[in-house]
Protein backbone atom coordinates (compact mmCIF):
# COMPACT_ATOMS: atom_id res chain seq x y z
CA UNK A 1 0.00 0.00 0.00
CA UNK A 2 0.98 3.61 -0.53
CA UNK A 3 0.15 6.97 0.98
CA UNK A 4 0.95 10.59 0.27
CA UNK A 5 4.19 11.56 2.00
CA UNK A 6 3.85 12.47 5.66
CA UNK A 7 6.63 15.02 5.17
CA UNK A 8 6.90 16.72 1.76
CA UNK A 9 10.07 15.72 -0.15
CA UNK A 10 11.30 13.40 2.62
CA UNK A 11 9.92 9.87 2.16
CA UNK A 12 10.14 7.43 5.04
CA UNK A 13 10.06 4.41 2.75
CA UNK A 14 10.31 3.50 -0.92
CA UNK A 15 8.85 6.36 -2.93
CA UNK A 16 6.84 6.89 -6.08
CA UNK A 17 8.38 9.87 -7.84
CA UNK A 18 7.25 12.54 -10.29
CA UNK A 19 9.62 13.09 -13.22
CA UNK A 20 9.48 15.02 -16.48
CA UNK A 21 8.29 12.98 -19.46
CA UNK A 22 11.33 14.31 -21.36
CA UNK A 23 13.77 12.56 -18.99
CA UNK A 24 13.36 9.17 -20.65
CA UNK A 25 16.70 7.67 -19.63
CA UNK A 26 16.13 8.77 -16.04
CA UNK A 27 12.65 7.25 -15.97
CA UNK A 28 14.05 4.02 -17.40
CA UNK A 29 16.78 3.92 -14.75
CA UNK A 30 14.26 4.51 -11.95
CA UNK A 31 11.99 1.75 -13.21
CA UNK A 32 14.93 -0.65 -13.48
CA UNK A 33 15.53 -0.31 -9.75
CA UNK A 34 11.87 -0.99 -9.02
CA UNK A 35 10.40 2.47 -8.60
CA UNK A 36 7.02 3.62 -9.85
CA UNK A 37 7.09 6.90 -11.75
CA UNK A 38 4.38 9.51 -12.26
CA UNK A 39 5.28 11.06 -15.60
CA UNK A 40 4.73 14.82 -15.73
CA UNK A 41 3.41 15.78 -19.14
CA UNK A 42 4.01 18.97 -21.04
CA UNK A 43 2.35 22.12 -19.69
CA UNK A 44 1.73 24.13 -22.88
CA UNK A 45 1.71 27.41 -20.94
CA UNK A 46 5.35 27.01 -19.89
CA UNK A 47 8.54 27.52 -21.85
CA UNK A 48 9.55 24.28 -23.58
CA UNK A 49 12.73 23.95 -21.50
CA UNK A 50 10.72 23.58 -18.26
CA UNK A 51 7.25 22.67 -19.52
CA UNK A 52 7.21 19.20 -17.98
CA UNK A 53 9.40 19.92 -14.96
CA UNK A 54 7.88 18.49 -11.80
CA UNK A 55 9.19 21.31 -9.61
CA UNK A 56 7.41 23.91 -11.74
CA UNK A 57 4.12 22.02 -12.06
CA UNK A 58 3.31 20.44 -8.70
CA UNK A 59 3.89 21.08 -5.01
CA UNK A 60 2.91 19.05 -1.96
CA UNK A 61 1.59 21.24 0.85
CA UNK A 62 0.86 18.49 3.38
CA UNK A 63 -0.20 14.84 3.57
CA UNK A 64 -3.56 15.58 1.97
CA UNK A 65 -3.01 18.72 -0.12
CA UNK A 66 -1.31 19.37 -3.45
CA UNK A 67 -1.25 22.44 -5.64
CA UNK A 68 -0.64 21.80 -9.34
CA UNK A 69 -0.89 23.48 -12.67
CA UNK A 70 -4.37 22.99 -14.07
CA UNK A 71 -3.02 20.83 -16.91
CA UNK A 72 -1.40 18.41 -14.44
CA UNK A 73 -4.25 18.09 -11.91
CA UNK A 74 -6.38 15.56 -13.87
CA UNK A 75 -3.39 13.26 -14.39
CA UNK A 76 -2.44 13.41 -10.72
CA UNK A 77 -6.00 12.68 -9.63
CA UNK A 78 -6.17 9.67 -11.96
CA UNK A 79 -2.81 8.41 -10.71
CA UNK A 80 -3.85 8.69 -7.06
CA UNK A 81 -7.11 6.89 -7.81
CA UNK A 82 -5.25 4.10 -9.63
CA UNK A 83 -3.11 3.62 -6.53
CA UNK A 84 -6.14 3.60 -4.19
CA UNK A 85 -4.66 6.42 -2.15
CA UNK A 86 -7.95 7.78 -0.82
CA UNK A 87 -11.66 7.05 -0.95
CA UNK A 88 -12.55 10.63 -1.80
CA UNK A 89 -10.33 12.82 -3.94
CA UNK A 90 -11.56 16.20 -5.10
CA UNK A 91 -10.48 19.40 -6.77
CA UNK A 92 -11.29 22.46 -4.72
CA UNK A 93 -10.48 24.83 -1.93
CA UNK A 94 -9.01 23.62 1.33
CA UNK A 95 -11.30 22.68 4.20
CA UNK A 96 -9.50 21.92 7.44
CA UNK A 97 -12.52 20.02 8.79
CA UNK A 98 -12.55 17.45 5.99
CA UNK A 99 -10.15 14.61 5.33
CA UNK A 100 -10.44 14.56 1.56
CA UNK A 101 -7.31 14.89 -0.52
CA UNK A 102 -7.28 18.28 -2.19
CA UNK A 103 -5.72 18.99 -5.56
CA UNK A 104 -5.72 22.77 -5.93
CA UNK A 105 -5.37 23.94 -9.53
CA UNK A 106 -3.35 27.01 -10.48
CA UNK A 107 -2.30 28.54 -13.78
CA UNK A 108 1.47 28.28 -14.01
CA UNK A 109 2.64 30.21 -17.07
CA UNK A 110 5.83 31.49 -18.68
CA UNK A 111 7.56 33.88 -18.77
CA UNK A 112 9.15 34.54 -15.40
CA UNK A 113 7.83 35.26 -12.80
CA UNK A 114 4.63 33.44 -13.75
CA UNK A 115 6.41 30.10 -13.95
CA UNK A 116 7.72 30.16 -10.36
CA UNK A 117 4.43 30.43 -8.45
CA UNK A 118 4.82 27.00 -6.84
CA UNK A 119 8.59 26.61 -7.31
CA UNK A 120 9.12 26.92 -3.56
CA UNK A 121 10.42 24.81 -0.68
CA UNK A 122 7.89 23.54 1.86
CA UNK A 123 9.66 23.04 5.17
CA UNK A 124 8.39 21.66 8.47
CA UNK A 125 6.90 24.94 9.69
CA UNK A 126 7.32 27.45 6.87
CA UNK A 127 7.90 28.10 3.18
CA UNK A 128 11.00 29.53 1.54
CA UNK A 129 10.04 31.45 -1.59
CA UNK A 130 10.11 34.76 -3.38
CA UNK A 131 7.11 36.25 -1.61
CA UNK A 132 6.46 38.65 -4.50
CA UNK A 133 5.72 35.80 -6.89
CA UNK A 134 4.46 32.86 -4.80
CA UNK A 135 1.03 31.58 -5.84
CA UNK A 136 -2.17 32.63 -4.10
CA UNK A 137 -2.84 29.01 -3.14
CA UNK A 138 0.41 28.85 -1.19
CA UNK A 139 -0.29 32.20 0.47
CA UNK A 140 -3.80 31.12 1.51
CA UNK A 141 -2.56 27.76 2.80
CA UNK A 142 0.27 29.36 4.77
CA UNK A 143 -2.09 31.88 6.39
CA UNK A 144 -4.66 29.19 7.26
CA UNK A 145 -2.00 27.01 8.88
CA UNK A 146 0.05 29.75 10.59
CA UNK A 147 3.12 29.08 8.47
CA UNK A 148 5.65 31.81 7.75
CA UNK A 149 6.71 32.74 4.24
CA UNK A 150 10.44 33.48 4.25
CA UNK A 151 11.52 35.71 1.38
CA UNK A 152 14.58 35.30 -0.80
CA UNK A 153 15.36 37.04 -4.07
CA UNK A 154 15.66 33.83 -6.07
CA UNK A 155 12.35 32.90 -7.66
CA UNK A 156 13.30 29.30 -8.45
CA UNK A 157 13.73 28.26 -4.82
CA UNK A 158 12.40 24.75 -5.42
CA UNK A 159 14.82 23.79 -8.13
CA UNK A 160 17.81 25.61 -6.62
CA UNK A 161 17.60 23.71 -3.32
CA UNK A 162 18.02 20.13 -2.14
CA UNK A 163 16.27 19.46 1.17
CA UNK A 164 18.46 16.97 3.07
CA UNK A 165 16.34 16.71 6.21
CA UNK A 166 14.19 18.97 8.37
CA UNK A 167 17.25 20.97 9.40
CA UNK A 168 19.66 20.80 6.47
CA UNK A 169 19.78 21.75 2.80
CA UNK A 170 22.10 22.32 -0.15
CA UNK A 171 21.78 25.15 -2.64
CA UNK A 172 23.71 26.92 -5.38
CA UNK A 173 22.06 30.30 -4.81
CA UNK A 174 23.43 32.84 -2.27
CA UNK A 175 20.06 34.41 -1.43
CA UNK A 176 18.53 30.99 -0.77
CA UNK A 177 21.49 30.00 1.39
CA UNK A 178 21.19 33.22 3.41
CA UNK A 179 17.48 32.57 3.94
CA UNK A 180 18.03 29.01 5.14
CA UNK A 181 20.75 30.19 7.49
CA UNK A 182 18.43 32.83 8.94
CA UNK A 183 15.85 30.21 9.86
CA UNK A 184 18.44 27.99 11.52
CA UNK A 185 19.27 25.45 8.81
CA UNK A 186 22.65 23.92 8.18
CA UNK A 187 22.98 24.96 4.53
CA UNK A 188 25.78 23.93 2.19
CA UNK A 189 26.53 26.58 -0.44
CA UNK A 190 27.64 25.14 -3.79
CA UNK A 191 29.21 26.69 -6.87
CA UNK A 192 26.66 27.77 -9.46
CA UNK A 193 26.65 27.07 -13.18
CA UNK A 194 27.69 23.41 -13.27
CA UNK A 195 24.33 21.73 -13.79
CA UNK A 196 23.19 21.22 -17.39
CA UNK A 197 19.76 22.40 -18.49
CA UNK A 198 18.64 22.20 -22.10
CA UNK A 199 17.91 25.64 -23.53
CA UNK A 200 19.71 27.51 -20.75
CA UNK A 201 23.28 28.33 -19.76
CA UNK A 202 22.90 26.21 -16.66
CA UNK A 203 20.38 24.59 -14.34
CA UNK A 204 20.09 24.15 -10.58
CA UNK A 205 21.21 21.54 -8.06
CA UNK A 206 17.69 20.77 -6.85
CA UNK A 207 16.56 20.05 -10.39
CA UNK A 208 18.99 17.16 -10.81
CA UNK A 209 18.07 15.02 -7.81
CA UNK A 210 15.51 13.91 -5.25
CA UNK A 211 14.82 11.31 -2.58
CA UNK A 212 13.61 7.91 -3.74
CA UNK A 213 13.61 6.23 -0.32
CA UNK A 214 14.43 7.08 3.28
CA UNK A 215 17.95 8.53 3.34
CA UNK A 216 18.52 7.63 -0.33
CA UNK A 217 19.03 10.49 -2.76
CA UNK A 218 19.06 9.85 -6.52
CA UNK A 219 21.14 12.10 -8.78
CA UNK A 220 20.49 12.56 -12.48
CA UNK A 221 24.15 12.31 -13.44
CA UNK A 222 27.55 11.93 -11.86
CA UNK A 223 28.32 13.89 -8.71
CA UNK A 224 31.98 13.95 -9.70
CA UNK A 225 31.06 16.18 -12.66
CA UNK A 226 30.58 18.97 -10.10
CA UNK A 227 33.62 20.83 -8.74
CA UNK A 228 32.12 20.61 -5.25
CA UNK A 229 31.66 16.84 -5.45
CA UNK A 230 33.63 16.11 -2.29
CA UNK A 231 31.71 18.76 -0.35
CA UNK A 232 28.43 17.23 -1.50
CA UNK A 233 29.51 13.71 -0.53
CA UNK A 234 30.79 14.89 2.85
CA UNK A 235 27.56 16.79 3.57
CA UNK A 236 25.43 13.77 2.68
CA UNK A 237 27.60 11.57 4.88
CA UNK A 238 27.20 14.04 7.76
CA UNK A 239 23.44 13.41 7.65
CA UNK A 240 23.71 9.66 6.94
CA UNK A 241 22.29 10.05 3.44
CA UNK A 242 23.24 7.56 0.76
CA UNK A 243 23.07 8.32 -2.94
CA UNK A 244 22.86 6.68 -6.33
CA UNK A 245 23.64 8.04 -9.79
CA UNK A 246 21.00 7.22 -12.38
CA UNK A 247 22.77 8.12 -15.62
CA UNK A 248 26.37 8.21 -16.82
CA UNK A 249 26.49 11.90 -17.67
CA UNK A 250 27.14 15.27 -16.08
CA UNK A 251 24.55 16.41 -13.55
CA UNK A 252 21.49 17.52 -15.51
CA UNK A 253 18.46 19.52 -14.37
CA UNK A 254 15.23 17.71 -15.30
CA UNK A 255 12.97 19.55 -12.87
CA UNK A 256 13.77 17.30 -9.98
CA UNK A 257 12.97 13.75 -8.95
CA UNK A 258 10.02 14.58 -6.71
CA UNK A 259 8.69 11.95 -4.28
CA UNK A 260 4.88 12.07 -4.16
CA UNK A 261 3.91 8.75 -2.54
CA UNK A 262 5.59 6.41 -0.07
CA UNK A 263 5.01 2.76 0.68
CA UNK A 264 3.48 1.78 4.01
CA UNK A 265 5.12 -0.99 5.99
CA UNK A 266 2.92 -3.98 6.50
Amino acid sequence: MKRILKTPLLPQNKATVAVSEEAKSTISALKKIGLDVFTVKNNPKLDKSVSSHADCNLLQLDERTYVCDESISPDLIEYFNQNNIVKYLTIGEMDKEKKDIKIISEKITSPYPGEVGINVKRLDNCFVCNTKYVSKAVQIYAAANNLNLYHCNQGYVGCSTVLIDNNAAMTDDPSVCDCFNRIGFDCLMLSKGQIKLSGHSYGFIGGCCGYIDKNLLAFNGKIDSHSDAEKIKSFLDKYNVNYIELIDDTLTDIGGIVPILEEIDG
